[in-house]
């Protein structure tokens, strides 16, 4: 099939690209038509029943009964529902029983499971397709000709629930995937795709791709080096020579679909890899939905997808935290403004808190970028680190080394090369003897606990944390320089992803260290 056939073909309304174009024409008529056949839907649910989605559906404005009947919800909030629902019981948050979660964060036992139903899976895989088919109509669809090699999530059945699957979104649905879908375009077979153990599963990956024509990749990128030097190995080429040596590999590659985390910082990796010659396309999905992706190759903002199965509302972030903050839908967003994404699905999320902060850069069409996460938090490789985690792995390594700390910030280190790393600037009130031990600790803590966190270090995408040992008294004297007003409450940021506290914290270091004479 030619690619002019395939443009063609692409632009059809019934092709879930053509679906979105016509969804956009009138992205507001499209949203508010979707809450309430999301509404329609669960009305007889438990939790449609006792948050009044059946009064709702009476109601000409349905998005303003909407927000009056249902609050704003964090998992803490759904926690209880989910935990019915992976038990086995039926129309809990979504009608029947729901077989499929997403962990998205932390582990199986510990993590947030997030619901995902045959619908959610069927919505997920068609708006999926939607990148490559918009790719394929603006670019060339020649890399339909060959081999796509896509690398999804793992996915277990839960140990303790025997026909209840859980893993990452992305594996649930490759395993979704008709075998002659798989077969036809996928690279590898699916039994290397769904295997465990990463580190072998990437070299056999690399091993049996190497003399494929492979013409597209999907995956995280944080785990894009690591594979593209065990291509090279495989081939028996010179790991150590140019990057774009990938290109030799598989001369016929032409894009590179990223999602997971965010493109920007992987960027100038992956360009070191695969040359300039091959494009860079981003997807914004996460185990609650597919909200956006990358129609214009060469932009850097993303275009949402108003019928994906998903219902967005908006907070500004400074409202967040409010009892009754105004909720913003596609019909009144503004650029330039941070907004907390929230979300209603078709898996039975209901105003739903995704923890990302987005930025409208239009309104005609939707178009936003996602600016960072809610809290403190440092996730510009998709690691998650949050306050809470980096002052457990304080206590950890200090357990570990009897040493005590009183101050701490946590920010990303300068770097000018591909390999970030993390700075924690730390005052003790009893220093380690060995601090390369309290730094093995707490790099050892987190990715313990913290898969997100793991998965950036292992492919060394992340290097290990490097630790700066402030003298007695910065911190005071940073704070003393920075706020107005001194009190019991006035206290260091624990995590930010600017540098703004550590340049001051290291400029009050630096000044202490002139007044004692011992510079």
């Amino acid at each position: 099939m030619t690619g002019g056939v395939l443009s063609r073909l692409a632009r059809l309304p019934a092709t879930p690209l053509g679906r979105l174009r016509r969804a956009l024409r009138d992205p507001v008529r499209t949203q508010h038509r979707l809450l309430r056949k999301l509404l329609r839907r669960a009305e007889h649910t438990d939790w449609g029943r006792t948050h009044g989605f059946a009064p709702a559906l009476q109601s000409d404005d349905v998005v303003q009964a909407f927000q009056e009947y249902q609050g704003l919800n964090s998992y803490h909030a759904v926690r209880a529902y989910v935990d019915r629902a992976r038990a086995g019981e039926a129309n809990v948050l979504w009608p029947g029983r729901t077989r499929h979660f997403g962990i998205s964060s932390g582990t199986v036992s510990s993590g947030q499971l997030i619901p995902v139903s045959p619908a959610m899976l069927r919505a997920m895989t068609r708006s999926s397709l939607v990148p490559g088919l918009q790719y394929g109509s603006v670019r060339s669809f020649g890399y339909l000709g060959g081999k796509i090699l896509s690398i999804p999530g793992g996915v277990s059945e839960d140990p303790a629930r025997p026909g209840v699957w859980v893993g990452e979104v992305s594996g649930l649905m490759a395993a979704a995937v008709p075998n002659v879908m798989s077969r036809r375009f996928q690279a590898i077979p699916r039994q290397l795709m769904l295997m465990e153990g990463w580190d072998e599963k990437l070299q056999q990956i690399a091993t049996h791709t190497a003399r494929q024509d492979i013409r597209a990749i999907i995956m995280v990128p944080s785990w894009a080096p690591m594979l593209f030097d065990m291509v090279l190995g495989s081939s028996q080429s010179d790991a150590t020579t140019h990057a774009a040596r990938v290109r030799e590999v598989w001369p016929g590659l032409q894009v590179f679909f990223s999602g997971g985390v965010a493109l920007r910082s992987y960027r100038p990796i992956l360009e070191r890899y695969l040359g300039s010659d091959v494009d860079l396309i981003e997807s914004y999905s996460a185990s609650e939905g597919f909200f956006a992706f990358q129609d214009d190759v060469d932009a850097c903002d993303l275009l949402l997808h108003v019928d994906s199965g998903v219902f967005y509302e908006f907070v500004r972030i400074e409202e967040v935290d409010r009892d009754r903050p105004a909720r913003h839908t596609v019909a009144d967003v503004e650029p330039g403004v941070d907004y907390a994404l929230f979300v209603s699905t078709c898996s039975g999320l209901w105003a739903y808190e995704v923890q990302d902060v987005v930025r409208f850069t239009s309104t005609s069409p939707l178009r936003l970028r996602v600016v960072g996460r809610t809290g403190a938090i440092l996730d510009e490789f998709g690691e998650a680190l949050h306050a809470e985690e980096v002052e457990l792995a304080l206590a950890h390594a200090a357990r570990l080394t009897g040493a005590r700390c009183l101050h701490h910030h946590v920010t990303y280190a300068p770097t000018t090369g591909a390999v970030t790393q993390h700075e924690w600037l730390l005052e003790f009130a009893v220093a380690p003897d060995d601090l390369g031990a309290f730094t093995a600790a707490l790099d050892g803590y987190l990715q313990e606990h913290n898969r997100h966190y793991l998965i950036r270090r292992e492919p060394g995408v992340l290097a290990p944390p490097a630790v700066t040992v402030l003298p007695s008294g910065a911190c005071v004297t940073y704070l003393r320089r920075h706020r107005t007003r001194m009190s019991a409450q006035t206290k260091l940021p624990s995590v930010s992803p600017d540098r703004d506290v550590a340049t001051g914290l290291r400029e009050a270091a630096g000044s202490l260290v002139v007044e004692s004479g011992l510079q």
